[in-house]
C-alpha cells in the first residue's frame, strides 16, 4: 500500500483546484482526484513505510508557512499527466530535500528524489494524447500565474487518500 508526504494549500487554493477537478470531470475527462475526493497537494514523497506508519515530524520544527507561484499548466506526456507546475523556488526545494532526507519510508518512488522531483499538483491522470489535450483546452483563459500558500506537510494513505497524520506550518 503506497503512501505519500504531501505539502498542502490554503483554502482559496484549495478551491480553485478543486474547481479545476471538477470542470475536468464534467467534460467528460477521467479526473481521479475529483472523483475520490483528493485534497489539493505537492507530492513531496512517494513509496512504502514497512514499520509504523507514522512521520516524526521533527525534522519541520519551526517551519513557517510560505508562498509559491503556480506558474503554467503542463503535462507529463508519457505519463499523461495533467498539471499546474509551481516555481521550483529555494523554500519549496528545501522543504522537499528536508522530507526526502527524514522521511523514512522503506523504499521511496525515484520520480520523488531529490536529483528527479519536478513539482507538480496534478489535475487529471492516466489520459491519453487526445485527452491531455482536451482538457488542459478547458483553461485557456485561466488567469496564470497564482499565488498559493503552503501551510501543512501530510501522511498520506493510498490509493483511497486517509490523511494520517499532519504538521501545521507556523504562521507569520
Amino acid at each position: 500500500m503506497p503512501y505519500s508526504i504531501e505539502v498542502h494549500f490554503d483554502d482559496i487554493t484549495n478551491a480553485t483546484i478543486q474547481d479545476m477537478w471538477k470542470k475536468i470531470s464534467e467534460n467528460k475527462i477521467p479526473c481521479r482526484a475529483f472523483e475520490k475526493k483528493f485534497t489539493p497537494h505537492l507530492t513531496l514523497v512517494y513509496g512504502e513505510i514497512s514499520g509504523p506508519k507514522k512521520v516524526d515530524w521533527g525534522f519541520l520544527e519551526g517551519q513557517k508557512r510560505f508562498e509559491i507561484n503556480f506558474e503554467n499548466l503542463a503535462f507529463f506526456e508519457e505519463r499523461g499527466v495533467l498539471f499546474l507546475s509551481p516555481e521550483k523556488s529555494k523554500p519549496l526545494t528545501k522543504l522537499h530535500s528536508l522530507h526526502d532526507e527524514n522521511a523514512g519510508f522503506s523504499s521511496m518512488n525515484k520520480f520523488y528524489r531529490t536529483a528527479q522531483w519536478d513539482p507538480h499538483c496534478s489535475l487529471a491522470s492516466r489520459l491519453s494524447p487526445k485527452q491531455v489535450q482536451r482538457g488542459a483546452s478547458l483553461f485557456n483563459d485561466f488567469k496564470l500565474p497564482f499565488k498559493s500558500t503552503c501551510v501543512s506537510s501530510n501522511l498520506v494513505k493510498y490509493p483511497d487518500p486517509v490523511i494520517l497524520s499532519t504538521f501545521e506550518y507556523k504562521a507569520e
